[in-house]
């Protein structure tokens, strides 16, 4: 039933969430894992005297140390699961992390897309958005959000 099953990852423990729900459907019906981080390129703004605040990109710099550490960070996580008998396979890529997460389940073609919610609101959820939600919106497949849970 799910064959290929995505995991979207940022680094964070609650993204981690994820795994084991994820590895452990890929167990039960022989299924492979992808993990996805997404590395959003950044800007900053930079005011001179004079001249007022304009866009500074710190795209090549930012996004080749971003890309690195992501690879490493991937790389660290599928050590964690080669006790268990799942194929995983890890992806970096540097854009939308909404757009991107659907692009990949529709090239690689996956059942399942699993994720973790941050529990935002408020002011947080208006700032950053909801990479759960924009992703369960687009989705034309199974999607498995993880809750936040508040300790």
């Amino acid at each position: 039933m799910f064959k290929k099953i995505l995991v979207t990852l940022d680094g964070s423990a609650l993204a981690e969430r994820a795994l084991e729900p994820a590895i452990r459907l890929a167990e039960k019906f022989g299924g492979e894992v992808i993990l996805l981080r997404v590395v959003v390129p950044e800007e900053i703004v930079v005011a001179a005297p004079g001249v007022g605040p304009f866009a500074y990109s710190v795209q090549e710099t930012g996004v080749e140390r971003g890309c690195q550490e992501a690879e490493a960070y991937l790389r660290a996580i599928k050590v964690q699961w080669l006790g268990v008998n799942v194929p995983v396979r890890t992806t970096v890529l540097v854009g939308a992390p909404p757009e991107l997460i659907l692009d990949t389940a529709k090239a690689e073609n996956v059942d399942l897309i699993v994720m973790s919610t941050h529990g935002r609101s408020g002011l947080n959820r208006l700032l950053y958005g909801s990479v759960a939600e924009a992703v369960l919106r687009g989705a034309h497949l199974p999607v498995l959000l993880i809750p936040f849970k508040a300790n």
